[in-house]
């Protein structure tokens, strides 16, 4: 077998990714036909929990071609969580997703035309230690830290509960293959087995010192009923190129092997929990995550290696990296994946039908693709050549055939989707329309208003894997009108390192939840929330939306003229006069402040143009009008005028033109040409 890790720009949220869960996404043309997994795996959602209690689901695709249709929406950041979240879980037979946050409290989401819901909610008000859903898909297992197991159905209505009188923990909990028992793993090492009516059967010790960390089974995760019809019939089906098939061989005929890890680094294959002679693994790292593929032939291990030197610093500590190692059902070790990355691996899963493994360290997540067969030469020589060049813009200077070229190209089309801005050109990003269909959901936010930078400062974010990436940053030029300047966001650096090796740390500065919110709550969500959800409710944490206070707009003159920004100087505009001069920053100092667009405004605030600043972006960039009615009797209008901007496009010469510095309170004129979107 052969694993990489996927080339491309870092994947990183802007606070710590705890844990990942994908599942397969059904096209909309065949939700009526039999299940097909090939097709059925090449597309997917992948949920995401982060630190500030964010649920992120982001699109993900493998296939090999860029013109590949999308969705409209690839990617939702789903609020509603108090604390972080620890634990997301697909059920793939009902399209649902149960997220638990670190106060014990757990949301069931469903999608429904294009947005998320809340359709359950439970919280006792201890921590959760484990949730499994049934291969079935409709029972849910909820394992407590306090001893506390509780079985439900997928409508949410309770079946049965119990609680377990343990002098340790409980550290997870799972099904058997059959659905007809409950397994539950204790900090001490034991194995509690209940019958899936709350039976006790039995308490086995498998390790005397060792603690229990996760129990899993070597077969799919659901019950997805296979179709008869061949792989081929797919009117999207391509064949490979070149080498052999991605996709790993099924595994017949193996009978269910229980995993158990534990806290040494262990790893014990058994038959059953009674097993007295498991095969045990000694994958000699710590902090280990286990994670069978759903072919149930290879068992991915992800942790930190214990003595390994990778380097040594100036001042001499040692640097241990994160690595993954592969093993068959037999316990064999057959590849290891080194990696550069210095944190612990704190999740992982399998997706696509096992040629992808995700992982999150810290806010950043990595797509290791994994060949299951023998890798073949021209899969080893497309690694190492595209290991070497930085991008795929890159591939064209080589001299090789079309063909060879075409298949390189592939190793940088990205799995998740959309990809994070490239840092080297997040000015193309922000100033030309992307190539697919999809829709990019941004959040604003105001910052904190300082006099030496001038008026409010707002930062427009990327929604992307439950976090937020800044992209662009307006600030207000003029106390009068609503107008504005929009700069890269990070203003203080120079042009090529804006957007560098920082990019993370700038994401990890800008923490604060935003206002806006992707979820919509149900009419009877109220209803069916758990008694306990009212201490919730009546915490000081609920209320996650930062709204801060704005300052009122009768300040008086003096306590304007205090917070005037000594950039922004004093003019006095001729409110008599049609035609008001638009400048009220040096405009001198526009490549040094990076200054891409300005939005000019009428005295009454109804009319906005957006005039470009960039020396490669069009002058009218696009206008907005805004239509009131006496007395409010008819409702509000609001059109936007937005040409089409290309990047190389010969048009530019014919584009409207108005100059910034005159504009009449009362025009009505706009560029005839332009895109009409009301």
């Amino acid at each position: 077998m052969y694993a990489a890790v996927e080339h491309g720009p870092v994947l990183c949220s802007d606070s710590n990714i705890l844990c990942l869960s994908w599942k397969g996404r059904v096209p909309k043309s065949e939700k009526e036909k039999p299940v097909c997994r090939r097709r059925y795996y090449e597309e997917g959602w992948l949920a995401t929990g982060n630190g500030r209690g964010v649920v992120g689901v982001t699109f993900t695709s493998s296939h090999c071609r860029r013109d590949r249709n999308t969705p409209q929406r690839i990617n939702f950041n789903l609020r509603g969580h108090n604390s972080e979240v620890v634990l997301v879980r697909w059920n793939e037979p009902y399209q649902k997703l149960a997220t638990c946050d670190a106060d014990g409290g757990i949301f069931v989401w469903i999608q429904y035309e294009g947005r998320w819901s809340v359709e359950l909610v439970n919280d006792r008000g201890a921590q959760v230690s484990d949730f499994t859903w049934s291969h079935d898909g409709t029972q849910a297992l909820i394992s407590y830290r306090d001893g506390f197991v509780l079985v439900g159905s997928v409508s949410g209505q309770r079946h049965w509960s119990s609680e377990i009188n343990l002098e340790s923990q409980i550290t997870c909990g799972i099904w058997t293959p059959d659905d007809q028992q409950v397994l539950f793993g204790t900090a001490d090492g034991q194995v509690i087995v209940m019958d899936c009516h709350g039976r006790m059967l039995a308490h086995v010790l498998l390790h005397e010192s060792d603690g229990i960390l996760s129990m899993s089974w070597n077969c799919p995760a659901f019950l997805v009923e296979d179709s008869s019809e061949s792989d081929t019939d797919s009117d999207d089906y391509s064949p490979p190129q070149d080498g052999p098939a991605t996709c790993p061989i099924p595994v017949q005929n193996i009978k269910p092997l229980l995993t158990v890890s534990f806290t040494s680094g262990d790893i014990s294959l058994m038959n059953n929990y009674d097993d007295l002679s498991p095969t045990v693994i000694r994958s000699g790292l710590k902090e280990v995550v286990a994670q069978w593929c759903t072919q149930g032939d290879l068992l991915a291990v992800s942790g930190m290696e214990r003595q390994t030197q990778l380097g040594e610093l100036p001042n001499g500590p040692l640097l241990k990296s994160a690595m993954v190692k592969f093993y068959n059902v037999r316990g064999e070790h057959i590849f290891t994946l080194d990696t550069l990355v210095q944190r612990p691996i704190v999740s992982i899963c399998w997706g696509h039908r096992d040629s992808r493994l995700l992982m999150a360290s810290g806010p950043a997540l990595y797509v290791v693709r994994v060949e299951h067969r023998v890798s073949s030469l021209q899969l080893l020589c497309q690694q190492a050549i595209a290991s070497t060049l930085r991008e795929d813009k890159d591939i064209s200077k080589l001299t090789l055939p079309p063909r060879l070229c075409s298949y390189l190209s592939t190793a940088f089309i990205p799995t998740i989707k959309p990809p994070i801005p490239d840092p080297n050109n997040m000015r193309d990003f922000v100033s030309y329309p992307s190539a697919g269909n999809e829709r990019l959901h941004c959040t604003m936010k105001r910052t904190e208003d300082d006099p030496e930078v001038g008026g409010p400062c707002y930062t427009l974010y990327l929604e992307y894997l439950g976090g937020l990436v800044p992209i662009l940053k307006g600030r207000r030029i003029s106390k009068l009108r609503p107008e504005f300047v929009i700069m890269d966001p990070r203003t203080d650096s120079k042009p090529d390192e804006i957007y560098g090796n920082s990019l993370i740390s700038a994401m990890l500065d800008s923490c604060n939840c935003s206002d806006s919110s992707d979820i919509e709550l149900s009419d009877d969500w109220a209803a069916k929330k758990s008694p306990k959800i009212s201490r919730a409710s009546k915490s000081p944490k609920l209320p996650r939306i930062n709204i801060e206070a704005r300052k009122s707009p009768k300040l008086s003159r003096a306590a304007q003229e205090m917070s005037r920004s000594p950039r922004l100087p004093m003019r006095k505009p001729s409110i008599g006069s049609p035609s008001l001069t638009r400048r009220e920053f040096p405009f001198e100092d526009i490549t040094q402040h990076n200054y891409l667009a300005q939005v000019t405004s009428n005295i009454w605030g109804t009319k906005f143009k957006i005039v470009g600043l960039a020396a490669f972006l069009p002058t009218s960039l696009g206008a907005v009008i805004y239509k009131t009615s006496l007395l409010h009797l008819q409702p509000r209008q609001m059109t936007i005028y937005l040409p089409e901007v290309r990047k190389i496009s010969v048009d530019y010469v014919n584009l409207p033109v108005f100059n910034a510095n005159v504009f009449s309170e009362d025009e009505d004129d706009l560029p005839g040409d332009a895109v009409w979107k009301d």
